[in-house]
């Protein structure tokens, strides 16, 4: 894996600005962090490390304020998570659950194939295709 922080790709922006797409508490903060991000490899299945430049820390209730997940090509669950340590982005995890946990991933996920969703209330609130449609969630 690469050893040094770099900008993030167009690939990698385009995952994280889905998942920022449901509202939550510091989504905005964390929107702006966009700009001053940088990414590191740590893991074959597409995880990365983050770093943030100078930025406002986003006042998140959770480490982990919003993941999604779609399905891989052989029907597995690819889980997609955003860790933010001190209101600042620090990890974008990757990986495969269920049955096929720990196989190895046969397609990156497609941004706009994932069902987000957001773990805050009760229940969390689930933000699909339909919603980011209607704008709302």
């Amino acid at each position: 894996m690469q050893a040094a922080f770099r900008p993030l790709t167009t690939y990698e922006r385009t995952l994280l600005e889905r998942l920022l797409e449901p509202d939550f508490p510091g989504r905005d903060a964390l929107r702006g962090q966009l700009d001053v991000v940088t990414a590191k490899p740590v893991l074959e299945d597409g995880t990365l490390a983050l770093q943030c430049g100078p930025c406002l820390p986003a006042a998140v209730k959770r480490r982990i304020p919003t993941e999604g997940a779609c399905a891989d090509a052989d029907g597995g669950l690819i889980t997609v998570l955003l860790h933010v340590v001190d209101g600042r982005m620090h990890e974008l995890e990757i990986f495969k659950t269920g049955p096929s946990a720990g196989s190895k991933i046969i397609n990156p996920p497609e941004p706009a194939n994932l069902e987000l969703f957001t773990p805050y209330g009760e229940a969390g609130v689930r933000w699909g295709a339909e919603e980011a449609e209607r704008g709302g969630g």
